[in-house]
């Protein structure tokens, strides 16, 4: 009687235990290496697709184990910085073995930094691009304006509310007590130093040039800065590269720009009447002399807000001519800009011309001409 029990009990316990383990689902295993290389990969995120909640990461040696409520209609999702997102079947298997492929498309992009140009891939120092594309998007009266808000670690000042003032620029982790934190800006090569006065609402050096004109900025800091220009990159250097043609027939882009700048909100301030009277009482309970005997001779004086701030309008002109032949490329553009301020006797005009020359003597020397003029 009782090794029949015992039978029982053990008959019992096994149930239990595979009770146990459906309830606590069917375990996936598998090992995830680079398609390229061979080599394992650490540290994939392997996820259920669907689920919040059901998710693991590969070990040390790339295999990774994941328990699923269901195997036969499962989808795992495996990703990993620098691979191409990869979602997998499971169908049934307890084995599930995955190849990534590299995502090269982000790091084959070419950059430009002080000594020349490189690959995303291969740079090692914090850089960041503003695109033509980026720059076209918003309206921009000058360069900075063009970075603000699209540059992450990048802060603009407006110092000045006259159009075209100075605009300081920081960039983030420089600060200095006593000398100034403007940037270097080297535009095709040529280095300008930023407004020293900025913070004082000072001229702005950069107000002449066209951001219609810009084909690509670089913003960078550290090393990558100062290999180049050494101790006048303290600040950072902000690298501006304009257009140039290209081979091809004659290329003709017009552009025209008008918009309605708005003055500010209106305070709400006494009147002249008002004001007499508030002057009249405060000043008659202590008996001391007032201006305004009789208020009610006033009437409502001048609203000088309405008279200072106004609407005005901004309108732009832009003509571009861009093309060549295999041995010459030539960029020829033009701009007119008028600014008026939203403020009494405030506004801003410029009238700027340029030329690209790019010929290619041999095939191994190019000669470059850059004229810019502006007024």
């Amino acid at each position: 009687m009782k090794n029949y029990l015992k039978v029982f009990l053990l008959f019992v316990s096994i149930l239990l235990e595979y009770g146990g383990l459906n309830a606590q689902g069917v375990k996936v295993t598998g090992a995830i290496t680079d398609a390229t290389s061979g080599e394992t990969l650490p540290g994939v995120t392997v996820v259920l697709r669907g689920s919040t909640s059901t998710g693991t990461i590969s070990d040390a040696s790339g295999n990774y184990s994941i328990t699923l409520p269901d195997n036969t209609g499962a989808v795992l999702q495996f990703s990993l910085l620098g691979f191409q997102t990869q979602s997998v079947a499971v169908q049934g298997k307890n084995i599930v073995n995955v190849r990534l492929e590299q995502d090269v498309q982000s790091l084959s992009e070419v950059v430009v930094v002080a000594y020349g140009t490189a690959k995303k891939a291969t740079l090692t120092t914090a850089q960041i691009g503003v695109s033509e594309k980026q720059i076209q998007e918003t309206v921009n009266t000058t360069i900075e304006q063009a970075i603000q808000g699209r540059a992450a670690g990048v802060y603009i000042t407006q110092n000045s509310g006259q159009p075209g003032g100075a605009i300081s620029v920081n960039i983030r982790g420089v600060n200095s007590i006593n000398g100034s934190n403007e940037p270097l800006y080297v535009i095709d090569g040529v280095q300008i130093k930023g407004a020293s006065d900025a913070s004082q609402g000072g001229n702005n050096p950069l107000s002449g040039l066209n951001p219609s004109d810009i084909a690509d900025m670089q913003i960078l800091q550290g090393p990558s800065a100062s290999a180049l220009y050494g101790s006048a990159a303290t600040n950072g250097v902000i690298l501006i590269t304009t257009k140039r043609g290209r081979e091809g027939d004659l290329k003709i882009d017009y552009g025209y720009l008008l918009t309605q700048q708005e003055p500010p909100k209106s305070l709400p301030v006494m009147n002249l009447q008002q004001y007499a009277q508030m002057q009249y009482e405060y000043k008659g309970d202590d008996n001391t002399p007032v201006q305004f005997l009789d208020p009610s001779l006033l009437g409502p004086g001048t609203d000088w807000q309405s008279e200072l701030f106004k609407r005005s309008a901004m309108y732009k002109h832009s003509l571009s001519l861009g093309g060549g032949s295999e041995k010459l490329t030539y960029y020829l553009s033009g701009e007119y800009l008028n600014q008026d301020g939203v403020a009494e006797g405030s506004g801003f005009k410029r009238y700027g011309i340029r030329l690209n020359l790019d010929n290619k003597a041999y095939d191994w020397l190019t000669v470059g001409v850059n004229m810019s003029y502006n007024l």
